[in-house]
């Protein structure tokens, strides 16, 4: 038996869910919303003991760069003065010159400027989620009362873009907005964002036809028509916007093509680099999976041991692979509509503020359950034949579990298998040629300056980004340019050259003539870190 990988504190990024899944919005196609199932209570917040003990546990252990997500749910739920004890928390037990890196998903609708200032003062990274305009944001999007939500988020971004805060726009596309990759795009790009995401929310539902089997959401998009989505953007960012726009997808797999890693998890080889810490300080190793078999420790329970074993027996189900989605209508008592509900409750001296035990659980990272962890991480590599032969595979590793019809206990292939192999057969030939430029410490040729046009047909302006907050990626929204190689400029491949033809003769042009365009050691990296070259890529050149 292959040896079970194990979790590596340098790699780790905690992801911490302060309200578990509360939330002001139904959103139809969430996928976190079962976790309510198993609540007992109206509100539910991390008490701060458990807080504390995530920082007391993970920062003496950790490197020198930690990176924090908050989710939810909604996470600002939770009240500005559980962040602020937060910070105070980092602050206590951090070693000298550990850097922490926040970044935090909302919705947006409960953004305002004394949020916004502490966002900005504690360098937050925001995830907004904005399904595009109106007519597609409202159809899934709306509040607990079905009131829609397009223009309180925009609210939101609008604050966070006057105070300066750094933020990136997470696009869920469905069986409605799929069909639009131009309109969507074009819409997120004049809200002022450059660094998009774009994740297909691919849901299952029991089949009636099939007992035993899933079938995907009526609202999940059919996965041809998710491939031609990402092949439109990635034209338009290829032709245009690809010297100033970041789509997450494309970085990653120029991050693999040119250092060798795939920062992006589900196409990654494993499930072994992120845990996640619900309110009541359960531990998993993914939010997708939070279900008891999973269960990696107990925050405050020292004796805790997960006595269901890895083939899921006795399993208990609870939440996303359970008993299944319901509506907040069926969930009496957890619709939050004022957001002060929970600052209230756990308001200092009251009841729900004081019945928590004292003192910091430190060792509880020491605890994880490292089999069950490994045996976790291990199950999305177990493929059929048509994955392991797949000239796609190291790029996909079958993606990830949650986009399988059994979620990963069986092997099988993603459902998005269509929609990927579209994707790398129509933009690899040009992602390599752009890693040929960068694997040699070059820039690319300029996109042609075509500026898309708004909604009323005006060119949008060319702005320039700022620097990126996310881990450095190989991506080339460099602050520097380096100049062009000697002899001319190899063209990109066609959009329908086939294979790496076109790739591989740009990059032999480009490296004849790289000689002459090295970076300085002491210029910008252009993977777009803001880190001097000499201190990212070119360590040891």
């Amino acid at each position: 038996m292959a040896q079970l990988p194990v979790i590596q504190p340098s790699r780790v990024t905690v992801m911490i869910k302060p309200v578990g899944a509360l939330c002001n919005l139904d959103c139809t196609y969430c996928y976190y919303l079962p976790t309510k199932t198993i609540y007992d209570h109206h509100e539910h917040r991390m008490s701060e003991a458990t807080l504390e003990s995530i920082f007391a546990s993970i920062l003496p252990r950790f490197a020198d760069d930690v990176t924090i997500a908050w989710q939810g749910g909604e996470p600002t739920l939770a009240g500005l003065g559980f962040f602020e004890k937060a910070i105070a928390f980092q602050e206590k037990y951090r070693r000298p010159g550990q850097r922490i890196t926040h970044a935090l998903q909302t919705n947006g609708t409960l953004l305002d400027d004394r949020w916004c200032r502490y966002f900005r003062e504690h360098q937050f990274l925001i995830g907004l989620s904005v399904d595009g305009p109106a007519r597609f944001h409202d159809h899934y999007r709306r509040t607990n009362r079905g009131q829609a939500t397009a223009e309180a988020v925009i609210r939101g971004q609008r604050l966070l873009q006057q105070h300066a805060v750094d933020y990136n726009i997470l696009c869920v596309l469905n069986d409605r907005n799929v069909h639009h990759p131009e309109e969507i795009l074009r819409y997120l790009l004049n809200l002022g964002s450059r660094w998009l995401q774009f994740i297909p929310a691919i849901e299952w539902e029991p089949d009636p036809e099939r007992p035993g089997r899933n079938v995907l959401a009526p609202y999940s998009p059919a996965p041809a028509d998710y491939g031609r989505f990402l092949c439109k953007v990635f034209d338009l960012w290829f032709e245009r916007y690809r010297k100033r726009v970041s789509v997450r997808i494309i970085d990653a797999v120029l991050n693999k093509l040119v250092l060798g890693q795939m920062p992006l998890c589900i196409l990654d080889g494993g499930c072994h680099n992120q845990l996640t810490i619900e309110h009541d300080g359960a531990v998993f190793g993914c939010d997708h999976f939070v279900e008891r078999r999973w269960q990696l420790a107990q925050i405050g329970e020292p004796d805790w041991i997960n006595r269901i074993d890895l083939e899921g027996r006795e399993q208990v189900g609870l939440t996303i692979h359970g008993d299944g989605y319901r509506k907040n209508a069926e969930l009496p008592g957890r619709d939050i509509d004022d957001p002060t509900d929970l600052e209230t409750r756990y308001a200092p001296g009251t009841a729900a503020a004081t019945a928590v035990a004292e003192g910091a659980d430190e060792p509880w990272y020491d605890r994880v359950d490292q089999q069950r962890l490994g045996g976790f991480a291990v199950r999305k590599q177990d493929l059929p034949e048509k994955c392991k032969a797949c000239q796609w595979k190291p790029f996909c590793h079958g993606g990830c579990p949650k986009h399988r019809e059994h979620g990963g206990d069986v092997p099988e292939p993603t459902i998005l298998c269509e929609a990927y192999m579209m994707f790398y057969e129509h933009a690899m030939p040009r992602l390599k040629w752009l890693a040929g430029y960068l694997q040699n410490n070059m820039q690319p040729p300029d996109p042609e300056p075509v500026a898309a046009p708004d909604a009323g047909g005006r060119a949008a302006a060319a702005e320039s980004p700022r620097p990126s907050r996310e881990p450095a990626m190989a991506s080339h929204h460099a602050a520097a340019e380096a100049p062009a190689p000697q002899g001319g400029t190899p063209a990109p491949p066609a959009a329908n050259a086939p294979g790496a033809a076109g790739a591989a003769a740009g990059s032999r042009a480009f490296n004849r003539n790289a000689r002459s365009g090295k970076i300085g050691r002491n210029e910008p990296c252009p993977c777009g870190s803001g880190l001097k070259y000499k201190h990212c890529h070119g360590q040891g050149r």
